[in-house]
């Protein structure tokens, strides 16, 4: 029987950017710091790669659990930052906020890049859609 969804992994190229984005606005904690170097074989096997090196930090939330990796070996590719959400695989995660408008001032104040203001997508429920440092899309969802 599958369980409940214990994390989302987020490949980045700047893990300390990333632990920066989202523990000072996000409220999230570093739960632990890690990574390996290479010559590990278990990683190795995992990944599909020979000589495979990363830094990782698992950070928790309220029951949410994030994984951040930044790879040294190999390199990954980078993804557009303004890569649209239609794309294929993963679009986006999406955060419970009580109050869409008030965390849209607040993280836009901090300067976090939005693909579109809040919105009323059905009776009283209202999301936007952000980008994180990398690109990734997040959104902010109330109403539900």
């Amino acid at each position: 029987m599958i369980g409940y969804l214990h994390h989302i992994g987020v490949s980045t190229p700047d893990i300390d950017r990333a632990i920066a984005f989202y523990t000072s606005l996000f409220d999230f904690e570093v739960l632990n710091l890690g990574g390996w170097g290479a010559g590990n074989e278990v990683r190795d096997r995992q990944l599909h790669a020979t000589g495979s090196s990363a830094r990782s930090a698992m950070l928790k939330r309220e029951g949410m659990r994030l994984e951040l990796r930044e790879y040294a070996h190999p390199a990954g590719r980078p993804k557009a930052v303004d890569a649209p959400a239609v794309d294929h695989g993963i679009n986006h995660f999406c955060f419970a906020v009580d109050d869409v408008h008030a965390e849209y001032a607040r993280l836009l104040a901090a300067g976090v890049s939005f693909d579109c203001e809040p919105l009323e997508v059905a009776p009283g429920v209202t999301l936007t859609y952000g980008r994180d440092p990398d690109g990734n899309i997040f959104e902010l969802l109330s109403g539900l």
